[in-house]
């Protein structure tokens, strides 16, 4: 087998395209290309193009040269060139034929594009760039028209758990995203975290084939934005205050206490961690000073025996009204001492009672979202960055939308 018969079968070509030739060339820098020139017999013909038109045989009116980066031979970049034939149609006229190996406009190969893509998944989109000696702004191109396109295949029919959560690309510039709390899956992300960013989320939702009206459930944070968005967008649905949320709110009212006392009393200096954190999660020195009768009698011990009485009333109350009981008992304590944080949590409580106590008719929690979202930041950290928005929710999608990738790159 001559070498172009050899190239021809590697790259998998169809009658009548085949390579015509091969050959290495010197680049001005020292470095030597794989260039790969590839035809069709004269007097091939071609189907038509345009969708529906059985013509099959079609004439070729003229052919215009193409190139396209393929993968790398060895440590060799590998280019193809290529005529590509226009042919001629009865029924409508002059169109340009598509080629076996690229999508039409671009000036990759689709193995090429499938490897980045792959690879992009656990690597910086600018590192790839530099590995394979590219533009990264080339290659974020089609790595977004890949997920839009995957994202048109995405079916949400039966979905009516969501939970969504709000995190930062850069300051105070937010994004939100929404996952199916049954597959564990990020289905939308868009920007902002008010009331009009669920409204975004329910018209991509619908765009999917999802019913706002059959969501059942939803757990997010104590946003008011988030709140005013699901009443009006989704009517049909529990909102379910997360409650990582609510013992996150608990764990910064005590720290606020802590701050406050630290100011006259040197045993609270540098001790933020032991009272935000779960006794089991503290070495055994660390909890012998947190229990010490001269810390326990400091109002930071006290406030954070509060906050250790609300994470008992979650891991133990049987039911909602048990619950409830528990959580007037604590609120009615919280409001007593001299605690003005712990005033105010008390109160942040009530203005969500209803919410607050729907997950124990609900045991939903955003447990997927937070993990998802040390994905989604070390995605972040490992780019240094996003240069736009558009970006960032493109990589979220890949890395955590569960896509089906293999419907648009084979």
């Amino acid at each position: 087998m001559d070498t172009t018969s050899l190239f021809t079968a590697a790259l998998q070509l169809p009658d009548p395209w085949r390579v015509s030739g091969v050959e290495f060339r010197d680049e001005e820098d020292g470095r030597r290309e794989l260039h790969i020139a590839i035809g069709f017999a004269a007097g091939s013909r071609f189907p038509c193009p345009e969708p529906g038109c059985g013509e099959a045989a079609c004439p070729v009116h003229d052919a215009r040269e193409r190139v396209w980066r393929h993968l790398n031979f060895f440590q060799y970049k590998a280019f193809i060139h290529a005529g590509v034939p226009r042919v001629t149609c009865p029924a409508h006229g002059v169109h340009a034929v598509p080629v076996p190996w690229a999508r039409p406009g671009s000036g990759f190969t689709l193995l090429f594009e499938a490897m980045v893509v792959e690879l992009a998944k656990s690597q910086p989109v600018a590192d790839i760039a530099e590995q394979v000696g590219e533009h990264d702004t080339r290659l974020w191109r089609f790595i977004r028209h890949y997920v839009d396109e995957a994202r048109l295949y995405e079916d949400y029919t039966g979905v009516e758990a969501i939970g969504i959560d709000e995190t930062s690309r850069k300051g105070h510039r937010y994004i939100t995203v929404v996952a199916d709390l049954v597959e564990r899956n990020v289905i939308c992300v868009v920007p902002g975290k008010d009331s009009t960013t669920i409204k975004r989320f329910a018209r991509d939702f619908m765009d999917h084939n999802g019913d706002p009206d059959r969501v059942r459930l939803v757990t997010c944070d104590m946003s008011l934005g988030f709140a005013k968005g699901i009443r009006e967008r989704l009517p049909n649905a529990a909102r379910i205050i997360d409650k990582f949320h609510v013992i996150k709110h608990a764990n910064e009212a005590v720290d606020k206490v802590r701050k406050q006392e630290a100011r006259g009393n040197a045993l609270l200096k540098r001790t933020k961690y032991l009272w935000s954190r779960n006794e089991s999660n503290l070495t055994s020195l660390q909890l012998e000073t947190k229990r010490s009768p001269q810390r326990r009698r400091l109002k930071t011990g006290r406030a954070c025996q509060m906050r250790e009485t609300l994470q008992d009333i979650y891991d133990t109350s049987a039911d909602r009204a048990e619950a409830e009981t528990a959580l007037k008992r604590l609120c009615s304590w919280m409001t007593r001492p001299r605690l003005e944080p712990m005033k105010e949590f008390a109160r942040q409580i009530r203005r969500h009672w209803r919410d607050i106590l729907a997950y124990f008719d609900h045991p939903y929690t955003n447990a997927i979202l937070e993990g998802l979202n040390s994905v989604i930041q070390n995605v972040k950290t490992r780019a240094r960055g996003f240069k736009n928005m558009g970006y960032f929710s493109t990589m979220i999608y890949l890395t955590c939308g569960k896509l089906d990738l293999s419907t648009v790159t084979t």
